[in-house]
């Protein structure tokens, strides 16, 4: 193997180590106000449920590979740390999810220029299938996310109502 191919090797596999773990790293660094004041992005669209049906997302969703480990973060725990606190922090992780996956996939198409141009066409195949493989992940966040604000819900609602206890009265007696 030439040391130009290995040179390559290097390189590529250093720029896409960086383009995704790094995209994955920055987007926390963005205020969290930044991600309530920009809801309209994540707000579900109406066509978006009979997408996820006609693909049958609910049944690979769990099979992909997730990365919340890496950042101190587990879904897994969902069923064991049922909270408020927890719930507020799952739907911000799947908005740190959506946006890290977006900006690889548009920040992949650099390879392009981390390659010589005489190999600029297989370095838009790469970024091309980094779009296709992103996708994935962005359309489970956006799954994930309105189930969870309907049990943030129902939590806040079974909160409420254990901490609002009426007092008896003994009306007409």
């Amino acid at each position: 193997m030439s040391s130009f191919i290995v040179w390559m090797i290097v390189i590529n596999t250093l720029f896409w180590l960086v383009c995704c773990l790094g995209t994955a790293h920055v987007v926390r660094f963005l205020p969290k106000s930044w991600y309530e004041k920009n809801d309209w992005f994540f707000t579900e669209h109406s066509f978006e449920r009979k997408l996820y049906k006609k693909i049958h997302l609910d049944r690979w969703k769990d099979k992909l590979p997730e990365g919340g480990g890496l950042w101190k973060f587990q879904k897994k725990e969902l069923h064991e740390t049922l909270t408020l606190e927890y719930t507020d922090r799952f739907i911000l992780e799947t908005k740190y999810g959506e946006v890290g996956h977006w900006c690889m996939a548009v920040l992949g198409f650099a390879c392009i220029w981390v390659n010589p141009s005489s190999y600029a066409n297989v370095a838009l195949i790469c970024a091309i299938v980094n779009v296709i493989v992103q996708i994935p992940f962005c359309l489970i966040q956006r799954y994930n996310r309105p189930r969870l604000i309907r049990l943030k819900s129902r939590l806040a609602r079974k909160n409420t109502q254990s901490h609002t206890t009426k007092p008896q009265t003994d009306a007409g007696v």
